[in-house]
């Protein structure tokens, strides 16, 4: 349903283009900007998780980045935010990474990504520990 609202929306901006600019040419502009943006709304993203990396990728581009970069989960309505950060923060929306639901696999997407970041964080901890002892 959103992606019917989101189809007349831009066909709306479309005829307010065409009419102000009257150049088909500035139509087919604006469709090409509107197709690069909204390619994450419109085609199949496809995310990846392991015991070492974390993967999105998008129908042209991807972003990978190693699980120890994140240090917490943050569950949402849609999706889960990866966060480089330990509390929240409004940096995390722009450091992190949002991997999105699919229908029906909420609640497994949550307890491994949670028990990936927990274990990392403990990976983490013990290496702190060590190098504290080592120091002493």
């Amino acid at each position: 349903m959103a992606t019917v609202f989101v189809l007349i929306f831009i066909l709306i901006i479309f005829y307010f283009v065409y009419e102000i600019t009257e150049e088909p040419f500035m139509v087919v502009i604006a469709a090409l900007i509107f197709l690069v943006s909204l390619t994450t709304f419109f085609f199949p993203t496809t995310y990846t998780v392991d015991d070492r990396k974390v993967k999105i990728k998008y129908l042209f581009t991807l972003k990978e980045r190693n699980l120890s970069a994140f240090r917490s989960v943050f569950p949402g309505r849609r999706g889960t935010l990866l966060s480089p950060y330990l509390g929240p923060t409004r940096l995390e929306n722009f450091r992190g990474f949002y991997l999105r639901y699919s229908k029906d696999n909420k609640e497994e997407v949550d307890k491994v990504l949670a028990e990936l970041i927990d274990w990392q964080n403990r990976i983490i901890a013990e290496k702190e520990s060590k190098e504290v002892s080592d120091d002493s």
